[in-house]
């Protein structure tokens, strides 16, 4: 059976909300790296149901960078929060690959964590409300 266009976005949306929770988990659990991978993972999840939403096809690409897949929506987000999107991509190459997890680590204190978890916060409500997804 296919999935409707909404079935999709819904898709997205659940897993966005799950790695979101996932994101939480590893941070009450001091796992500040995976907090900022799953972090990463649920805004990649949440923007490719906009996407789906903006685009005909139900089908996303198959990448995995913040501001291409942005682009490719009808989102208008402010520099600073395209900006971060930038820096939210680092938190898939650095959980991926040895050096960068190092140098990860080392920034990944709790109070950097839980900075970028409220701004992930901020900008999942942004995304979903321009998106009108909300």
């Amino acid at each position: 059976m296919m999935m409707t266009k909404e079935q999709h976005i819904h898709f997205w949306l659940k897993n966005a909300e799950e790695d979101f929770e996932t994101a939480i988990y590893n941070f009450n659990g001091k796992k500040n790296v995976y907090c900022l991978f799953f972090l990463r993972l649920s805004l990649e999840k949440l923007l490719k149901a906009i996407w789906v939403k903006d685009n005909v096809s139900n089908t996303p690409p198959f990448i995995h960078d913040l501001k291409n897949i942005y682009s490719n929506t009808e989102l208008d987000l402010e520099i600073e929060q395209i900006d971060f999107l930038a820096i939210v991509n680092d938190w898939n190459i650095s959980a991926k690959y040895p050096d960068y997890k190092r140098s990860l680590y080392k920034k990944a204190t709790d109070t950097y964590t839980m900075l970028q978890i409220e701004r992930v916060k901020e900008l999942r409500q942004c995304l979903l409300e321009e998106s009108s997804l909300a």
